[in-house]
């Protein structure tokens, strides 16, 4: 079995890359702006974009680029290897507010369109709050950093709002199951189906690291929803939000004692 993944050098996508060559399995990586492999794959992961919803707001046309446009490219090349097209979304379609967001769901009409024309088999997976030890954004990560440093944070619209929060690994155990076919064709929700505010998550932060996080609170720079977890989530048994929060923490200690 030959899988390409796109944007391999991304926090989610090395987590991916690593785990699979560790596997055993016969992986390229991309990432933007490489040249694709002329080898025909039988699963395309296309986890290649730009991510950031704020930037995506100073950058639109980029984030076409980045977004739609590139995920149309990668869904032609599996249309013409016969590939299993594994595309990865977020809780933010379902009420665009920024290019990022758009580009998300109208890759999902374009891979619904190749479904109905070409019968191409396509995975998609809606991605919640994914969080680690080795990302350099995101909510745990921020808040953590932010509580052993003494640095102020923003938190934006109160801090009320609620999200889903689930560690990478999880996800990756998702990705190994569908590589090796024990989750066919279809769309599945990447999360802990368990929701936490803002509020809490800092709470959360200050119990385990024994620091207050210094907040700035700020409004909301562009509409958000006040809730968003998974429903029917395909991980089973996630990483609990606290672990994951205290293997954050761990690994910012380790890295600043260096």
């Amino acid at each position: 079995m030959k899988i390409l993944l796109t944007g391999y050098k991304g926090f989610i996508g090395t987590q991916i890359y690593k785990s699979l060559k560790e596997s055993g399995f016969d992986i390229d990586g991309v990432d933007l702006g490489d040249l694709i492999p002329e080898r025909k794959y039988d699963i395309i992961l296309h986890f290649g974009a730009r991510t950031l919803i704020r930037n995506s707001i100073k950058a639109p046309y980029e984030y076409f680029q980045d977004g739609l446009a590139l995920t149309v490219k990668f869904l032609e090349k599996a249309r013409l290897d016969n590939s299993v097209f594994v595309f990865p979304t977020s809780g933010s379609i379902d009420e665009p507010t920024n290019p990022y967001s758009l580009s998300k769901k109208e890759g999902l009409e374009w891979i619904t369109l190749y479904k109905n024309l070409y019968s191409i088999k396509a995975v998609v997976l809606k991605l919640f709050n994914i969080y680690g030890e080795t990302s350099r954004k995101g909510a745990v990560y921020l808040f953590t950093k932010a509580a052993l440093t003494g640095e102020e944070i923003p938190v934006y619209g109160g801090g009320n709002q609620v999200r889903d929060f689930i560690h990478v690994n999880d996800l990756v155990k998702g990705i190994k199951n569908i590589v090796t076919g024990d989750v066919g064709p279809g769309e599945y929700e990447i999360g802990t189906g368990s929701g936490t505010s803002i509020n809490d998550l800092i709470k959360m932060v200050e119990s385990i690291t024994g620091k207050k996080v210094k907040r700035n609170d700020q409004p909301f720079l562009l509409k958000e929803a006040p809730s968003l977890f998974a429903k029917n989530p395909l991980p089973k048994n996630p990483i609990k939000l606290e672990e994951g929060i205290r293997m954050v923490m761990e690994n910012l200690k380790k890295t600043n004692s260096n």
